[in-house]
């Protein structure tokens, strides 16, 4: 009976062991600012075994964040920084298209209530699977050449998208960071099996589900993880702001988020483009306008904002292996730091002289921002890329491992 115990604490041991002596995963990752942060008061042998039993089963572990065979589609990168006329349409996409089923989740149906432990949700970003779903992204580069002050008024329907349920959750893992929410719902349910995990999505979170009533006083959970909300409805803006003012704590994975608004109608359940990504669509015309639509109100209560797409992009304290996809930057003089890549930046523009004050005029980093009673954790990259990987989910475990301590 002894050896039953000893056993798999020496292993414990030893494995903490390992990754505290690994380069990339001791608890000197952090800045010295942070030496005296909680954060550091967590044992690493505490994270082992949820690390390891995550990739055990079925899981690629490639750290891209996909699986095996899952194709991309049209992506922000994909789009040209510039270009000289329109892109033809094709005739195949100018009627409203049939869409991608898209992962749709309810609550968890494992969730329970706990006395103890921290009530912790997972945001299924919905209503950005629906814009990436042969629409937004079809306007976006066939109308790229579009002169500022110039209304469109063909191809309309492009703007709108259907949100639908999954009906093979495979397809749902494509650019609505559907693989990570299912990841992170079965790790955390292995790191922590106390902790009370649900699953929504924008629509829960649209509605109002993130509070015990319609007052908006009172947070359902600790913890919002969202994934690339990078489209919301204005009310679900409010909302997640409201949550965090509150005393919640919402963890951003990915970068790009908060990028444009979206209107959700319930009956059709359909989202349209309002505002954001470089568009204003009132209806009956769309025109060119602001990038980000909440910019310097997400600088204030999130403390970054997001980067750019065409930049050329390294990274020179890279532990989890990352390669540039969409990033945020830090806004915030009110930002602590948690992590920084040191990321060096280039415009692809040749007439920007590239010397090193513009390479690092821009943070890139993990970072964490107190605002009102709460508090918002950005990791700064697209982390659906690297959701698999051990070094990044020892970081996050940390993260989140810290904050219930402090609980």
């Amino acid at each position: 009976m002894k050896i039953v115990v000893i056993v798999p604490v020496i292993l414990l041991i030893y494995l903490a062991a390992v990754l505290e002596t690994h380069p990339y995963v001791r608890l000197n990752l952090f800045p010295h600012t942070m030496s005296n942060s909680i954060i550091n008061l967590v044992a690493l042998d505490n994270l082992v075994y949820a690390q390891n039993r995550t990739l055990d089963e079925g899981y690629s572990n490639t750290g891209t964040g996909m699986g095996p065979g899952v194709t991309n589609i049209t992506t922000e990168s994909d789009l040209p920084n510039t270009v000289n006329g329109h892109v033809p349409l094709s005739k195949s996409v100018k009627q409203h298209q049939k869409p991608v089923p898209l992962l749709m989740l309810d609550l968890h149906p494992q969730s329970q209530s706990h006395k103890k432990g921290l009530r912790i949700a997972l945001v299924v970003p919905v209503f950005t699977g629906a814009a990436y779903n042969k629409a937004f992204y079809v306007f976006y580069k066939h109308y790229a050449g579009v002169r500022v002050g110039e209304n469109v008024t063909r191809n309309l329907n492009l703007l709108s998208s259907l949100v639908t349920n999954a009906k093979i959750p495979h397809f749902a893992a494509i650019d609505a960071s559907a693989y990570a929410i299912r990841y992170l719902d079965k790790h955390l349910a292995l790191l922590k099996p106390k902790n009370n995990v649900s699953v929504l999505n924008d629509i829960n979170v649209d509605a109002g589900s993130i509070f015990v009533n319609n007052k908006n006083i009172i947070n359902r959970y600790d913890i919002l993880i969202l994934g690339h909300q990078e489209y919301v409805t204005q009310q679900e803006y409010s909302n997640l702001k409201i949550f965090v003012a509150n005393g919640g704590t919402l963890v951003l994975l990915d970068g790009n988020v908060f990028y444009a608004q979206v209107g959700y109608d319930r009956i059709t359940h359909t989202i349209t483009l309002l505002n954001g990504h470089g568009w204003t669509f009132n209806g009956k015309s769309a025109w060119k306008s602001v990038g980000e639509r909440w910019g310097n109100e997400t600088s204030r209560w999130v403390g970054s904002n997001f980067l750019c797409v065409g930049c050329i992009m390294t990274f020179a304290n890279n532990p989890f292996g990352y390669n540039h996809h969409e990033e945020q930057y830090l806004t915030n003089p009110n930002d602590t730091v948690l992590l920084n890549y040191n990321a060096s930046i280039l415009s692809p523009n040749p007439k920007v002289v590239k010397n090193a004050t513009i390479a690092h005029a821009h943070m890139i980093a993990a970072c964490e921002l107190n605002y009102k009673r709460g508090r918002v954790i950005g990791l700064g990259l697209y982390s659906d890329d690297i959701i698999d990987h051990r070094n990044f989910l020892v970081f996050f475990d940390h993260l989140l491992m810290a904050r219930q301590f402090n609980q």
